[in-house]
């Protein structure tokens, strides 16, 4: 890549900055090229940039923040599977809770290998790999949230139902649909759905990688998963405080207050996380499908105003790939009692085993003992 770089780089500044106005031009005419094949990411990024810290992993303190990141997600979630496997927890939701906490693990290795890749692969080979790589976690976690909001939908709408029908096997077969679903979908570019092997015109491409019809479809699929999942959680919560309703006028009408208040007040807090629930989940998923939409308006538009998408991409990495799988576990998992009890027990007596490594206590010998004794 060196011995290429050293090829164009002199003849390419002395020739593209006078014709592009903008980094977008200049990323768009490369991944039309034939030298897109020949580059990498990061020289072609070099060349086109307008700014130091152009691109979205290329922020400063970009790789530091990403490593943190990643490694207390990775910690946290991996806390969840130990917790589940420690507990002998064998209950659809927390097989959900499970798939889940490998899916962010698997979001983290994967942000973490595109970061290192960048100045690896050719800059075609690197935009494909983001659009395909990066959704595929994407997805996975969002079918995840989407399996398990329709869990807790059934569990609490059609109780009897649920738990005489619905068992671990089913959700196992469920969550292993969805991976083989969202591998197929994600990673079909690399299997003929891109703009070469299909001869699509440079104005439908997003950079030279694949058609905007895979991101339209990426959008839509992504709005009715989001779609599904605010609307289960909403039905769950309607459904929830109409029950504390009607118990709330039973007591009244029978002058029985306080025979049910423990009930009720753990109703009272299972509504209010699926508020917070819904209030995360927006706060997550709505500026990627921001940037879902802003990708597509470029690519039939004009690609001026990449720089905008540069920066959005950016908090929707950070944001997504970082910051969700950090705070799923708080959300999801650590509310449940049974879960947090186990781990929580765990780390404790792990620390108290690693501090009696360190800092072992000091045996008393029984000879001074009786020596002390005979002295008094």
């Amino acid at each position: 890549m060196e011995g290429n770089l050293s090829d164009y780089n002199g003849t390419t500044n002395g020739f593209a900055h006078p014709y592009f106005n903008t980094t977008g031009q200049c990323l768009e005419w490369y991944a039309e090229s034939d030298v897109g094949v020949k580059l990498t990411f990061g020289a072609i990024r070099t060349i086109c940039a307008t700014e130091s810290d152009w691109g979205p992993f290329a922020f400063r303190g970009g790789q530091a923040v990403i490593i943190v990141i990643s490694v207390i997600c990775i910690l946290l979630n991996s806390l969840i599977i130990f917790g589940i496997a420690k507990g002998q927890q064998h209950t659809p939701l927390y097989y959900l809770i499970g798939n889940l906490a490998v899916t962010d693990i698997t979001t983290n290795v994967i942000g973490l290998v595109m970061f290192e890749l960048k100045d690896s692969v050719t800059y075609r080979q690197y935009m494909l790999l983001i659009v395909t790589v990066l959704h595929f976690p994407v997805i996975l976690s969002l079918t995840g949230l989407v399996l398990l909001s329709v869990d807790r939908y059934i569990a609490v709408k059609h109780a009897i139902f649920y738990h005489h029908t619905v068992h671990g096997g089913h959700v196992s077969m469920a969550v292993a649909g969805a991976w083989v679903f969202a591998a197929l979908l994600c990673f079909s570019p690399t299997m003929g759905w891109n703009c070469n092997a299909m001869g699509t015109s440079d104005q439908l491409c997003f950079l030279g990688a694949v058609e905007s019809s895979y991101i339209l479809f990426m959008t839509v699929l992504c709005t009715a998963g989001v779609a599904v999942v605010v609307f289960t959680n909403a039905r769950v919560f309607a459904v929830l405080r109409r029950r504390l309703r009607v118990v709330a006028v039973q007591e009244q009408q029978q002058g029985r207050v306080h025979i049910h208040r423990q009930q009720i007040g753990a109703a009272q807090r299972k509504a209010k996380s699926v508020l917070i629930i819904i209030a995360v989940f927006l706060i997550a998923w709505l500026p990627f499908l921001s940037w879902q939409v802003t990708v597509l308006v470029s690519i039939h538009n004009s690609w001026d105003g990449l720089v905008g998408i540069n920066l959005l991409f950016r908090c929707v990495f950070i944001l997504v790939i970082g910051l969700v799988p950090m705070v799923n576990p708080f959300v999801y998992a650590f509310r449940l009692p049974a879960l947090r009890r186990v781990v929580w027990d765990s780390l404790r007596n792990g620390g108290i085993f690693l501090w009696r490594r360190l800092a072992p206590p000091q045996q008393v010998h029984p000879a001074s003992i009786e020596m002390s004794v005979v002295a008094t």
